[in-house]
């Protein structure tokens, strides 16, 4: 782009007071042109931005295609052609989440009204059963009657569930100890709001912070207080969010980012640990492990946008559907192969131990990943 003339003699620069001898300060780096005089040049600094950062950009991106091209090349002092991993790492996992948040939505078929006065009204173990079964099967008929049926884990579904199969086993119950009555009243605790989603004390109550707050022997009294404030924004953000498994969804794609955050650190430990007769610092390790995971991220990002395409294309190309569910598939199998291949080309190690050190790695790795982000899911829940 075209700059204006240099500045006119004894000019000095507005951060420093340093004599300008161009269109940048010798002393502090600092442009001639000032953005918030000049709207023009506070849009050219916009461009000139974009395209510096999308060549370095591309350039990481199109190397990164290559197991372990990017590490190395970075590892060997070649920093200046690359975005700093750091940095690309933060952007990715906001990005990625940020598109599987909204490529993917989880569409309930409706659930109908659960009616368990045929339970609470049976006369013998064998009705009650009978009952249960029935509404069950009703149930899962009512939730595939459209066509419909929600991916995965449906809390609405197993909510109601429970609370066919609690209503059963208390009137069972009922009927063993004595209590033929249909309107009998039930033990605190037994029905309602099943466990799946209240929360429940050490005595199996249901959690009430008034009456049964959060204690913990060894915690001062602050701490217990503080416990039990989250512990009600759990409960309820878990009541609005019944029923509603795109909420859910959308809350844990909110908590995946930080866990990843916190994790990161920890790869880098493990590959430390793995490779300690390498001799290389931890940074040259966490440069590893940040470059693996801006290739997952990337990775994640194709696969929410496949899965975009899939769900549009099912109803006005059937054909483009299958080509994006092909393609999907294949960078799902192609992520942890991409991940064998750059820890072999990094470390430089034979194939068994290469081999043996990577599931060991990522057997670890994942049970962490899924522990950490069902804390991080429980963070998410906890905020007011």
């Amino acid at each position: 782009m075209n700059h204006p003339a240099a500045p006119p003699a004894h000019a000095v620069c507005e951060n420093c007071s340093a004599l300008l001898q161009g269109e940048f300060c010798h002393q502090c780096g600092q442009s001639i042109h000032n953005p918030v005089r000049h709207a023009g040049h506070a849009i050219e600094e916009v461009f000139e931005s974009f395209w510096h950062l999308d060549g370095r950009l591309w350039r990481t991106l199109r190397d990164l295609l290559v197991p372990g091209r990017t590490a190395l090349e970075y590892l060997a002092g070649h920093r200046q052609r690359y975005m700093p991993p750091l940095r690309l790492f933060v952007v990715m996992s906001l990005l990625a989440f940020f598109v599987g948040r909204l490529a993917i939505h989880l569409d309930e078929a409706p659930i109908p009204d659960l009616d368990v006065s045929s339970i609470t009204g049976s006369q013998s173990v064998g009705e009650v059963e009978r009952n249960r079964d029935r509404l069950l099967d009703e149930l899962e008929a009512g939730r595939r009657k459209n066509g419909k049926v929600t991916p995965g884990v449906d809390p609405a579904l197993i909510r109601k569930q429970v609370k066919i199969r609690a209503e059963a086993a208390n009137r069972v119950d009922q009927l063993r100890a004595g209590k033929a009555s249909a309107t009998a009243a039930p033990r605190p605790g037994s029905v309602g709001t099943p466990p799946s989603v209240e929360l429940l004390s050490m005595d199996n109550q249901a959690f009430d912070p008034e009456k049964n707050p959060v204690r913990i022997g060894w915690l001062p009294d602050f701490a217990n207080r503080w416990l039990t404030r989250q512990a009600v924004h759990i409960n309820e953000n878990a009541t609005r969010m019944e029923d509603r498994p795109d909420r859910w969804f959308q809350a844990f794609m909110t908590s995946l980012p930080s866990a990843l955050f916190v994790l990161v650190p920890v790869f880098a430990l493990m590959l430390k640990i793995a490779y300690l007769f390498k001799r290389r610092l931890y940074m040259e390790h966490l440069v590893v492990a940040l470059y693996s995971h801006v290739f997952l991220l990337v990775a994640l990002t194709l696969v929410f946008l496949l899965m975009a395409l899939r769900g549009w294309a099912g109803s006005y190309a059937p054909w483009l559907s299958w080509v994006s569910t092909i393609a999907m598939v294949a960078v799902l199998t192609w992520m942890p192969l991409y991940l064998l291949l750059m820890q072999k080309r990094v470390y430089a190690q034979g194939w068994p131990l290469t081999v043996f050190k990577y599931s060991v790695i990522g057997y670890l790795y994942l049970m962490l990943l899924a522990a950490m982000a069902g804390l991080m899911f429980v963070v998410t829940l906890a905020k007011g």
